[in-house]
């Protein structure tokens, strides 16, 4: 349900749990009765007097029937936004879907703890001091010294002993003793009891979260890394000592926007091919620059797309909005109810990460009223968005004609990928295209936005091609049946450094045109940080020019 009702003392609750809330959560007032919304926000709330609230995600417009599928879904999308050990599909958990949020997670830590300490706990020497009768260890001079005759028979020891009161261990103990507090599930309880039995020689913090940064991850620590992020989990967001008073309930939300990007990336991650990256949160370009009373110049207003993907020198912008749209809304009122603030900020992105050129994709969940990726909406003749439906069951982009745009995405299709990587670019045009250009003549500003510089554009005639030398600068690029190639250069200022393409030969794959041109790239960056740079680009260059000089001669046509 959309809406839900509540006693007066937990609505008290959430009122004063508002008051201190930073998050978009908003109280509305209409006929004299208050509503609370809680924005974008998904969990588990749990009042003093133990009424609970169920948050889970809303991926249908029409109110769900059965929330096992939707508690089973914000499961799995927990597990990958905080890097869970988290089994699909296990018997054990399908069985138990109707337990709320928090108590999976406790039954999460259980289950990793038990089958921890039946391999065993690591032990640690500890260095203790005390008073014995019996020398071991050192013997505190300073201490014996000052000793009163009364005791004269007591010796102050230090030593070592092999204990299980480790960092690691305490901060499972104490996450154990929360456990014990706040679970009401049966099945959790005993498991929670059983173990804390096991564990009571070992000591719980008062304070644990300032500990957690001490936690060891080092190779005889390796069983530990599976309960980690259980641990971390239940001792962030089920901390009793956070809430006194009206506070002292449960109240543990994630915000659904940083669940759904954190879902996707990690999918997509997973069927990328080997030379794309996809980047999360990359924060390197700015809105603006500014010389504050004239001083130094400063940047301003931090762009930070939510994924950018990088393939063969190419990058894409994506986004990711947890918002259901509506194909059926197609009117210039209703825009399928895409946001004029989104669109705002991703023309902001396409412009600063891609230079206003290429394609950005703008990522949603799919649903019963969103099944296929709309038509290509166009920011200007060089940049465009594809708005896109991500399965959340398949765990996939749903594919349409977005894909030979951005190819890297297309895990079920790799014939679209090889294909538009092996097309043939005959023309100086259809290199232009490439770069997200229109025509030959765009050839040189395309490539000084890829590059980022101010570099020179050389044509090659065919008669120069022959005898491997450039020839004198062709301005009609129109007469394409002399032009047999291009050669772009840039000199690095602060080392006086020329770096070249190399002779690029037409015609030429898209793949051997992007790669060169990521080579060049990566040696002028190399060149301008101060490192010794191979010549990668010159011996690439000079591979494929003797390839397409060879294949030239045997055309009768040239």
């Amino acid at each position: 349900m959309d809406v839900g009702q509540v006693s007066n003392a937990t609505f008290d609750w959430l009122m004063d749990l508002h008051q201190r809330w930073n998050q978009d959560s908003k109280l509305v007032i209409r006929n004299q009765k208050q509503y609370l919304k809680l924005g974008s926000y998904v969990g588990y709330l749990q009042s003093p007097s133990g009424e609970g609230i169920e948050i889970l995600p809303k991926t249908e417009i029409a109110s769900p029937q059965r929330p096992e599928s939707l508690r089973a879904l914000l499961q799995e999308m927990l597990a990958c936004s905080h890097q869970l050990p988290f089994k699909e599909g296990d018997a054990a958990d399908l069985a138990r879907s109707d337990i709320p949020l928090h108590e999976w997670i406790i039954s999460q830590f259980l289950i990793q703890l038990t089958s921890l300490v039946k391999r065993g706990l690591r032990f640690d020497y500890q260095n203790v001091e005390e008073e014995s009768r019996f020398v071991r260890g050192q013997l505190d001079v300073g201490k014996q010294s000052r000793q009163s005759p009364s005791k004269a028979v007591w010796f102050n020891i230090r030593h070592d002993v092999f204990s299980p009161n480790r960092i690691e261990n305490r901060l499972l103990k104490t996450a154990l003793d929360y456990v014990l507090k706040l679970t009401k599930d049966s099945h959790n309880w005993r498991m929670a009891n059983t173990l804390a039995h096991q564990l009571s020689v070992i000591n719980s913090f008062r304070k644990p979260l300032p500990e957690i940064a001490k936690w060891q991850d080092s190779k005889l620590m390796q069983p530990y890394r599976s309960i980690k992020p259980w641990c971390v989990l239940v001792l962030e967001q089920l901390n009793p000592n956070f809430q006194h008073g009206l506070h002292s309930g449960i109240a543990m939300l994630f915000p659904m926007e940083q669940l759904f990007e954190n879902y996707v990336s990690h999918h997509l991650r997973k069927s990328l091919p080997s030379d794309a990256k996809i980047t999360a949160q990359t924060a390197s370009q700015y809105l603006v620059h500014h010389s504050p009373d004239g001083g130094e110049e400063k940047a301003w207003f931090q762009l930070k797309p939510d994924l950018l993907l990088s393939h063969v020198g190419l990058r894409t912008v994506m986004d990711c909005k947890w918002k259901l749209l509506n194909s059926t809304q197609s009117t210039a009122a209703e825009k399928y109810g895409i946001s004029q603030a989104d669109l705002y900020q991703l023309f902001a992105y396409g412009q600063k990460y891609q230079n206003g050129h290429g394609h950005m994709v703008l990522i949603y969940p799919r649903h019963s009223e969103f099944q296929e990726p709309l038509a290509k909406l166009s920011f200007s003749e060089h940049l465009h968005l594809w708005c896109v439906p991500f399965d959340l069951h398949q765990k996939k982009l749903v594919p349409g004609d977005w894909i030979y745009h951005v190819p890297a995405l297309s895990p079920d299709e790799p014939s679209k990928r090889k294909g538009f990587l092996s097309e043939r670019l005959e023309s100086l045009d259809d290199v232009a295209k490439v770069l997200g250009g229109k025509s030959g003549t765009e050839l040189w500003p395309r490539l000084n936005e890829h590059f980022g510089l101010e570099g020179e554009l050389q044509l090659i005639r065919r008669n120069a091609a022959m005898s491997r030398s450039l020839g004198d600068p062709i301005d009609d690029y129109s007469d394409e049946e002399w032009i047999a190639g291009f050669e772009y250069f840039a000199t690095e200022p602060r080392y006086n450094y020329e770096v070249s393409t190399g002779m690029l030969l037409l015609p030429l794959t898209v793949n051997a045109l992007l790669r060169r041109l990521r080579i060049t790239k990566e040696k002028y960056q190399k060149i301008a940080q101060g490192q010794i740079a191979s010549d990668l680009g010159g011996i690439s260059a000079h591979l494929e020019e003797n390839v397409n000089l060879r294949t030239m001669r045997k055309r009768p046509s040239t």
